[in-house]
């Protein structure tokens, strides 16, 4: 009875190793290890806190400038927006852990958020502005998303 006690122990633990190497082979054949994915979030709460120190800081100043004051922020959202996005999609499995942002991506998370922040919501909130420029800086924002993404993606080594 101990032998066949041992011999299964001997098989469970043969699969689980079989299984441990399956996981760790598909992570390193997946661009988007947990070490990009870190940086994609690093990304987003970087530009979230930047964000936060613009608004609480330094545009209740009187001497902020306009770029300060107009357009920082409509930089600062895809960079939130798109690493937060793709993480929560490749977690949720929306997505397959391959799946990379490309420049339709971009674009689209650009025309979304020119329709809602441009369009939408000066047309039902009377305090909010249409500001053309608003739409190349979300355009910026995007691009730096983007370019964060494909560095990790490209150099993962130097990504750590």
């Amino acid at each position: 009875m101990t032998m066949k006690r041992t011999d299964k122990g001997k098989a469970r633990h043969a699969q689980t190793k079989l299984e441990s190497s399956v996981v760790v082979e598909h992570e390193h054949n997946s661009p988007h290890t947990d070490r990009s994915l870190k940086h994609l979030i690093i990304l987003a709460v970087l530009s979230a806190f930047t964000y936060v120190i613009n608004r609480w800081i330094i545009m209740p100043q009187e001497w902020s400038p306009v770029f300060f004051r107009d357009y920082l922020g409509d930089i600062l959202a895809l960079p939130v927006y798109l690493p937060l996005s793709l993480y929560l999609s490749i977690k949720l499995e929306i997505v397959p852990g391959e799946f990379q942002l490309n420049p339709v991506h971009v674009l689209a998370a650009v025309i979304l958020f020119s329709v809602i922040f441009e369009g939408i919501v000066p047309a039902i909130d009377a305090t909010s502005t249409r500001d053309p420029l608003d739409i190349f800086a979300y355009l910026i924002g995007g691009l730096i998303a983007y370019a964060v993404e494909k560095r990790c993606h490209q150099k993962s080594k130097q990504c750590t």
